[in-house]
């Protein structure tokens, strides 16, 4: 009802992607994994090419494409975990694996109430089935109820509330008009526009803060959102949360952003792309950091702004882990200060740099807009890269040992 009272008839392909998915499930078990993962990604790229999706997010406007790329994620991932059940010895399988296999297809109706699970249904994140069934069936964590949620839930909504209260002071002063597209950007300095793109990006940031948040709080306030308790007796309330502000404003390197910024999909490219694509007993590298990124690339739209977004980011994350390599072995603790300022100031302002590409989308204000700022962001990851490759310690090529 909420889909389609914000889409309407566009609603109807929620139900082309959940029923196509889990006749898959019931028709090629062993197989149904890759199909689905395929055919979801097909539909999903139609889409994008067909609706024209990201020229409608830059102008602001709202469609079901973001409805539908958490259910890509959602059908992939529950019939991957279905198949691993049939093709995977239980002594084979990661920790990842073992807590989220599925033994027996899940009912129709439990299987359509999770894909429109109303609290995450359009910004996500993406849930686990093995999470909603325990929430559904009163099994695992939730087996002896859920702690009071008033504490938590309110945290996050106030939370939510000040990101939002963030975008808005920023927004009222900084928008797309008036930093890329300006006619006057050519005669600003350089370091005028990298602070008008620095500044931008952080306000444009909160937005989305504030739309995990909510759905974080919606997760919380439904009870779905506790997963349990840590060593210390405490209550957690994480399985809906997507977002960790304070985690992605202290980042030193760049490769530290993703475990705080939109977590779920993040554990999704980790568990269901970057760990499938590492052949077993091998470490993995670049290449899985690459389709790892492209894989999100073409998740999020067929425009060349996501493509140069992610490929570029790939480079950045594996920088960011060789200085963070470098950092922890050859920097002594007590000097470490020094090398985590400028290295957070950097992260910071590449990051924004490089979010030029996924907000401007179309190729040629992407490059005319890193150009005007001469590529500084590429060439400090460039920079990076060459010093950790020198300097960092090499990894050992012999995976740890279970």
């Amino acid at each position: 009802m909420l889909s389609a009272a914000a889409f309407g008839r566009a609603t109807v392909v929620c139900a082309h992607f959940g029923a196509c998915a889990y006749a898959t499930m019931l028709a090629t078990r062993r197989r149904c994994g890759y199909v689905v993962f395929a055919g979801s990604f097909a539909y999903l790229m139609r889409y994008h090419f067909v609706a024209d999706t990201a020229t409608a997010w830059k102008s602001g406007e709202v469609d079901i494409s973001g409805l539908l790329m958490v259910l890509v994620l959602k059908v992939t991932a529950c019939a991957l975990n279905y198949q691993d059940a049939a093709t995977t010895k239980a002594s084979e399988m990661s920790e990842f694996q073992n807590r989220r296999h599925l033994k027996r297809l899940p009912s129709a109706l439990d299987y359509a109430s999770w894909l429109m699970f109303p609290c995450t249904l359009v910004s996500g994140p993406a849930i686990e089935f093995r999470d909603y069934s325990d929430w559904l069936r009163d099994r695992g964590v939730y087996a002896r109820g859920t702690p009071n949620r008033v504490a938590p839930a309110t945290r996050k909504l106030l939370g939510a509330i000040a990101c939002l209260g963030i975008y808005q002071a920023v927004a009222m002063r900084y928008t797309i008009e008036n930093t890329y597209l300006n006619p006057s950007w050519a005669q600003y300095s350089l370091a005028e526009r990298i602070w008008h793109v620095y500044v931008y990006g952080q306000g444009n940031r909160a937005k989305y803060y504030f739309v995990w948040m909510m759905a974080d709080f919606a997760a919380t306030v439904s009870g779905l959102g506790f997963s349990g308790y840590d060593a210390m007796g405490k209550a957690r309330w994480d399985t809906a949360a997507n977002i960790y502000p304070i985690g992605v404003e202290k980042s030193v390197t760049l490769n530290a952003i993703p475990l705080s910024w939109n977590v779920k999909t993040g554990l999704w490219l980790r568990h269901y792309v970057y760990d499938r694509v590492t052949p077993k007993g091998k470490k993995p590298g670049l290449l899985q950091i690459l389709i790892t990124q492209i894989v999100s690339g073409v998740w999020h739209g067929l425009h060349a702004g996501y493509w140069l977004f992610f490929v570029s980011s790939a480079f950045a994350v594996n920088a960011g882990r060789l200085m963070y390599r470098w950092k922890q072995t050859r920097v002594p603790e007590k000097y470490r200060v020094l090398v985590d300022v400028p290295l957070w100031a950097f992260t910071h302002v590449a990051l924004n740099y490089m979010c030029a590409a996924f907000i401007l989308v179309d190729l040629k204000q992407c490059i005319q807009s890193w150009s005007s700022m001469h590529y500084f962001g590429h060439v400090g990851i460039a920079v990076l890269l060459v010093f950790g490759a020198v300097f960092a310690p090499r990894r050992s090529s012999k995976p740890k040992s279970a």
